[in-house]
């Protein structure tokens, strides 16, 4: 995609969420950099993340807790899409377009 500009590991020292290899938590990440979001910043603000749980249910345990949190919070407080493959969530930020998120989808299913 040609708005993204780096994809950066997420590791026990750089973790922001300090979430990394927790019990029921991501076991790898990556933060992508997308210059339609702010690529100067880490995690979701900077365009999207891919993080990979053990298995599928720690997963969307994951993305139902951020969706409920989002949603419990109001827009004011942002919004993402997410994708599921098996035990991998894609979240990509809200500050994209519909159709800018559409081809992060399109990508993640390819």
């Amino acid at each position: 995609m040609p708005t993204i500009s780096a994809v950066t590991e997420v590791t026990e020292l750089n973790d922001t969420n300090g979430l990394i290899g927790r019990p029921g938590q991501y076991i790898s990440a990556a933060w992508i950099s997308d210059t339609a979001a702010d690529p100067a910043e880490t995690g979701i603000d900077g365009g999207a993340v891919v993080e990979v749980f053990a298995d599928e249910a720690d997963a969307q345990t994951r993305s139902d807790y951020i969706q409920g949190v989002l949603e419990g919070m109001g827009p004011a407080f942002g919004t993402e899409y997410h994708y599921m493959d098996g035990a991998v969530l894609l979240r990509v930020s809200g500050v994209l377009m519909p159709s800018q998120a559409a081809l992060y989808e399109q990508a993640f299913a390819g």
